[in-house]
């Protein structure tokens, strides 16, 4: 009998490890979306929707409420600063109230950065851009919820997942 029970003791560790080592691999609650063609991948809530425009350049992460996305713009190379100014001023034209926070270049993954906020229609919104400068193309990575909900959405964590294939 106590042999039965090392058995089945042994058994349910083996079934935890192998369920605890294929939970580590990728986020839980998670999903993957990978663009070979413009070479990225990025994870995001598995929840949320995932909408690309045709030729692939563009993808819109949505949350459930529509209330909060991330946006991925896949362009021709150019200098990260460069796009970062050109992003700040389509904004400003696009919406009258518009307040900048940071401009700023990084030293990590990503070459710029920008935060702000600006008013819409429906209210006060948030929003980051992250732009990264490749050879080939240059990524922007924009974050955007209301204000007082941005917080709660964990972008971070979904930036932080955005990765170039194939380098």
């Amino acid at each position: 009998m106590r042999s039965y029970r090392k058995c089945w003791v042994s058994f349910l560790g083996l079934i935890i490890l192998l369920l605890s080592s294929s939970v580590a691999c990728g986020k839980p609650g998670y999903a993957t979306y990978k663009n070979g063609e413009m070479g990225y991948a990025i994870s995001y809530p598995s929840n949320w929707q995932v909408e690309v425009s045709e030729d692939g350049t563009k993808c819109f992460i949505v949350s459930p409420t529509r209330r909060a996305s991330v946006m991925i713009d896949v362009a021709a190379p150019m200098a990260a600063r460069d796009a970062a100014n050109r992003w700040i001023m389509a904004l400003g034209t696009a919406h009258n109230e518009l307040t900048q926070f940071e401009n700023e270049p990084r030293q990590d993954f990503w070459d710029w950065y920008l935060s702000y906020d600006w008013e819409a229609e429906y209210g006060l919104y948030h929003g980051e851009a992250y732009f990264k400068q490749t050879e080939k193309r240059l990524y922007k990575v924009d974050t955007a919820a209301f204000k007082n909900e941005y917080e709660y959405h964990k972008f971070n964590s979904i930036i932080s997942t955005f990765k170039l294939l194939g380098r």
